[in-house]
């Protein structure tokens, strides 16, 4: 299977089932249009609508029970309490669209207080890991050998 035996036609499986891939989630991501943004084009239609923002960042904290969140959308509002919550946090928000002043009306809160120390860490794994690549990894004649 790792071997340089069919190596076209491998490339050519690879190629294929990404593309695949690609389609299943575009149709994936058009027929589920309980999204933020589709909510926005049409209100009145997502109105009382389920929604779920994954991993997203407190941008602004404005009352007591009124913040904003942002990634792909900016600024999305959100009615809930903000008790334990400070800009920059990441969160995970689950809640209902209001049509009525285009909020989300908070069901659950889930922070996740250790997710820019996730960040720091996978990269310094990264740089940890090419700083050593080449104790057991070399270039001999253009092509990557192991060493030892």
């Amino acid at each position: 299977m790792f071997s340089d035996r069919a190596r076209g036609p491998k490339i050519i499986v690879a190629v294929v089932a990404l593309l695949s891939l690609s389609v299943h989630y575009t149709r994936f991501a058009v027929a589920q249009r309980a999204s933020i943004g589709a909510a926005f084009e049409d209100p009145v239609h997502h109105d009382g609508m389920q929604m779920a923002f994954s991993l997203w960042e407190i941008t602004h904290i404005s009352t007591p029970n009124m913040y904003s969140i942002s990634k792909t959308v900016r600024g999305v509002s959100i009615e809930g309490p903000t008790e334990g919550l400070k800009v920059g946090d990441t969160v995970t928000i689950k809640g209902t669209f209001r049509a009525s002043d285009r909020r989300v009306v908070v069901r659950e809160t889930i922070p996740h207080p250790l997710r820019r120390m996730k960040g720091m860490l996978s990269i310094l794994a990264l740089v940890a890991a090419l700083i050593a690549a080449p104790r057991w990894f070399g270039v001999e004649s253009g092509r990557v050998v192991v060493r030892g």
